[in-house]
This record gives structure tokens, C-alpha cells and sequence, in this order.
């Protein structure tokens, strides 16, 4: 696969500080990869240096092909930024914030008029394209900067807690939006605290903390992996007899059964091979009356916590 990100031995440090300690990373074109870590990770750090704002104190990047140390120019016309908080111009409407933008990348008028409708309608702004944006809800604001961040139709596209502070309808909005550019073949890079987000869009998920990139892989990966396994909640009338409990047991020998008053809870790392079907089989054929019977899965929060712990960062 084509790499459009590669990191070799990336540091950055500020002072005694170490932010960010030789980082390897490879991010595949066309790929949707998301960054989770705690407060202090070293995550934003890494996103600005990836997107030419900070100088590594070490270490080599390239970003579509370019080093970043001698083509940063090169590189910042090949990427698109949607910052956490907005950057553009209050008061300024859309139209004239992209005008604004587009001046900057030496846009002629005629392809700025024509990138500002295109992008307005992708981002259901249209409408309000000559609206001061200041009045803007937090959706619309963020939807308006992702339409800025791809006006010079970048190859790769950052997006920093994109929809932190948004309500849910704008949330859904901008995720919608956000794989809808991932399938037209846009690499993104996408930083969030949001362990559902992470889950539902990214194709692949790194986890940081103190400086590090902790694991690597698919939501799926990960889960199956650091997680805390499947659970099992079984609820039934009447008495749950020895030799049925030995049986289950028996069908689970690396997993944790539990019985209470008219609960069975069982602890397995995976449920391959119709484990579920297996067990309620069994409970039928003994003639025990099952009243519920509930799997849930591991979760991305899971893996997070198992790996940097639940102390609370500044």
C-alpha cells in the first residue's frame, strides 16, 4: 500500500519535556485513521508537526511523498485543516471567507466562485452563503471550515476533535460528511475523545499516551485484543442444577462463569464457533426456562482504559 503519512523516529521536545518520543507511523492513502490518547498524549503535538506548524526536535516525516523538512510548502498545499475551534473570520460570510482563503492559495476568481458552491452544497450551507457566519451554531461553523479546508483540493485532510461541543444532530452532520469525503479517496486523519466516533468511522486507530503510539490496528483488532471480552447474562426461573453448570463451565474452560439467585454471567474472550447458540442449546435441552439472555461486546473505552489507565490527566 501506498503510505500518504510516514513518521521515522519523530521527537519533540520542550525544554526536560519529552511530547512526543520516536514516534513510527504509517498512514495508508486513502485511509481513515483515527488518534485517541488522554490529555498530554502527545496527539495534538503530533498533528502539528504533521501539518507543518511545529518543527520536530528530531526525526524524519513525509507527508504525500514530500519531506517535511525541505518541501513544507509542497506539503501544505497537498493538506486540508479543520481545526477544534474556528478559525475563520466571523465577520465575514462564507462566500467571503473562502474568497479570503482561496486569495491565499493564488486562486483564480472564476475556480474560487466555482470550488465555493460546490463545497457550500456539500456542507448544506448554501443557503446561508451570504450570511455573517459569527451568528452560526457550532454545526454550521465546523461544516463551514471543513468547506474551507477543501478548497484547494487537498490530497489529505486533518481533523482535530472535530465535533467536540457539537449537539448530536451536528455530530451525525459532520461524521456523515467526514466519510463521505474518506470514500471519494481522501486520506483523514482524525483526532477525537470520542470513543464511539473512533469506533463507527476509523478504519484504523492508534492509541497514545506519554509520547507513544501504545497500539495500532482495527477497531475490531484492538477490542479482540486489550479488551475486556464478551459477557454473557443469562436470566432464568428455577434452579440452575450442578451437572448444567459442569457442562457450561466445560464449553468455556478459559472464561469466568458466575451464578447468582436466577443470573448466570459468563466472562469469555471470544464467542466464536456459536458459543451463544451452544449454551442456550443446552439450557433448553435441560429444560431450563430462560427468561433473558444478553451479550454485550468489548468496547474502544475498554481498550483505552486497560491501556492508560483511569487517572485523570490536566
Amino acid at each position: 500500500m501506498v503510505n500518504a503519512i510516514e513518521t521515522e523516529k519523530l521527537v519533540k521536545r520542550f525544554g526536560n519535556f519529552t511530547a512526543v518520543d520516536g514516534l513510527n507511523l504509517r498512514i495508508q492513502k486513502g485511509e481513515l485513521f483515527g488518534f485517541l490518547g488522554p490529555n498530554g498524549a502527545g496527539k495534538t503535538t503530533t498533528i502539528r508537526m504533521l501539518t507543518t506548524l511545529m518543527k520536530p526536535t528530531s526525526g524524519n516525516i513525509k507527508i504525500a511523498g514530500y519531506d517535511i523538512n525541505t518541501q513544507a510548502d509542497f506539503i501544505r498545499s497537498k493538506i486540508g485543516v479543520v481545526p477544534q475551534t474556528f478559525a475563520l473570520f466571523e465577520e465575514l460570510s462564507p462566500l467571503e471567507n473562502l474568497q479570503f482563503i482561496g486569495e491565499l492559495y493564488s486562486m483564480s476568481e472564476s475556480l474560487i466562485a466555482k470550488k465555493s458552491e460546490e463545497l457550500l452544497k456539500i456542507v448544506s450551507l448554501y443557503e446561508k452563503r451570504n450570511v455573517v457566519s459569527g451568528g452560526f451554531s457550532g454545526g454550521m461553523k465546523q461544516r463551514l471550515s471543513v468547506a474551507a479546508s477543501l478548497l484547494h483540493d487537498p490530497e489529505i485532510l486533518f481533523m482535530d476533535e472535530p465535533t467536540t461541543g457539537l449537539d448530536p444532530q451536528s455530530r451525525i452532520s459532520l461524521r456523515e460528511l467526514t466519510t463521505r469525503l474518506n470514500k471519494t479517496g481522501m486520506t483523514v486523519v482524525y483526532t477525537t475523545h470520542d470513543m464511539e466516533e473512533a469506533d463507527k468511522l476509523c478504519d484504523r486507530i492508534a492509541i497514545m499516551d506519554k509520547g507513544k503510539v501504545m497500539v495500532e490496528g482495527t477497531s475490531a483488532e484492538l477490542k479482540s485484543k486489550f479488551g475486556s471480552g464478551y459477557k454473557i447474562l443469562i436470566s432464568y426461573d428455577g434452579t440452575l442444577e450442578q451437572p448444567v453448570l459442569t457442562s457450561i463451565k466445560k464449553m468455556v474452560p478459559t472464561g469466568k462463569v458466575s451464578v447468582y439467585a436466577d443470573k448466570l454471567e459468563i466472562h469469555v474472550q471470544s464467542i466464536a464457533g456459536g458459543l451463544v447458540f451452544s449454551i442456550s442449546n443446552l439450557l433448553s435441552t435441560k429444560k431450563v426456562k430462560v427468561k433473558e439472555l444478553l451479550v454485550s461486546e468489548p468496547t474502544l473505552e475498554e481498550v483505552f482504559i486497560n491501556l492508560t489507565s483511569k487517572n485523570l490527566r490536566d
